[in-house]
């Protein structure tokens, strides 16, 4: 798969007044680090944020005037009420090195499971790996479709694509098939009436028992 190619201005004012005027502009400020070098700082518009952040490819080449840099998205900063974007992090990597990233998780196959009432709890949304930049995926997919209920799937089990590593307790659940919790209450009401109802005739007996005396 081709990398993302994105072209990003170099910013060379800070603050939040200039900020604020750029986002005024439809653009946003970001920053450019890692692989060695010191940080860059960078603006592009959030149309172009936008559509790279859809994009397939986790890799990203930032044209930056003459030069070139391959980055994957750090950290992606949003307003926390109107959830529009506010800053962005690239880091630029180096291609033949491992690095750890945190991939989302992806259930699939819920609609091939066995008839059995069971519904199926994500337990992990995300799941930090390590790997080549080249390598990482940009989810991962858990089929559930061979789990019963009572079954649940670890980190350790997943099926991980080629040259990704999980990182993280391996015993650490994922997914499990679990009994709806309506009828699981339903179960433990039924069973809790079913021994008052046995509990009842004992105490009668011994009632009756002690006024024969």
């Amino acid at each position: 798969m081709a990398n993302y190619q994105l072209t990003v201005e170099e910013r060379t004012q800070v603050g939040k007044s200039y900020n604020r005027k750029l986002r005024a502009e439809g653009k946003i400020p970001a920053v450019v680090y890692g692989f060695g070098q010191e940080a860059t700082s960078v603006q592009l518009t959030v149309r172009d944020v936008e559509r790279a952040l859809a994009a397939e490819s986790n890799l990203i080449d930032l044209q930056l005037g003459e030069g070139k840099k391959t980055v994957i998205v750090k950290e992606i900063h949003r307003d926390p009420v109107k959830g529009s974007l506010l800053h962005l992090d690239f880091y630029e990597v180096d291609l033949a090195k491992k690095l750890e990233v945190t991939v989302p998780l992806r259930v699939v196959g819920e609609d091939q499971r066995p008839s059995d009432g069971g519904v199926v709890e994500t337990l992990l949304w995300e799941l930090p790996v390590l790997c080549l930049p080249t390598d990482i995926p940009s989810a991962i997919e858990i089929d559930v479709s061979g789990l019963s209920l009572d079954q649940a799937l670890t980190v350790g089990e997943l099926e991980l694509p080629e040259g990704v590593e999980a990182l993280g307790d391996p015993d650490e659940l994922v997914v499990r098939v679990a009994v709806p919790r309506r009828a699981a209450e339903g179960a433990e009401e039924a069973e809790g009436e079913a021994a008052e109802g046995a509990a009842e005739p004992a105490a009668e007996a011994v009632e009756e028992g002690g006024s024969e005396e």
